[in-house]
């Protein structure tokens, strides 16, 4: 199933996943998305995944699950994941759910990806 609304670039083992959609609340947008980051994770060995969601204003809580099932296939191929620009209302759901403490945050996509640069796995 492809994701017509997740932009992907990789630099070597740096994935940035762009997702370009203001609402993540139905399950077939959902479904394709998480199958789209999890074959990133799938496809590359020790990947560091960011995922940029500062098109995104809404996510439902079936979301952050996926995110979730994301976090667990970067973490059997030995990467990490990351989330950037996520709105700080977004980022409440997170905390509430102490999902926070799974993932790590940032402001804005560059500045997680010059981190990764500087500390690869």
């Amino acid at each position: 199933m492809s994701c017509d609304f997740l932009v992907v670039q990789r630099y070597d083992k740096i994935v940035l996943a762009e997702v370009k959609r203001e609402r993540l609340l139905d399950p077939a947008s959902i479904t394709s998305l998480g199958e789209a980051l999890i074959a990133e994770c799938d496809r590359t060995a020790k990947i560091s995944l960011v995922i940029d969601v500062t098109e995104v204003g809404y996510l439902s809580s079936a979301m952050i699950g996926k995110l979730v099932a994301v976090h667990k296939a970067a973490k059997i191929s030995k990467g990490r994941v990351a989330i950037a620009g996520l709105k700080p209302t977004l980022l409440q759901m997170f905390k509430i759910t102490q999902l926070d403490k799974l993932f790590q945050f940032a402001p804005d996509a560059q500045s997680v990806i010059l981190e990764y640069k500087r500390k690869p796995l």
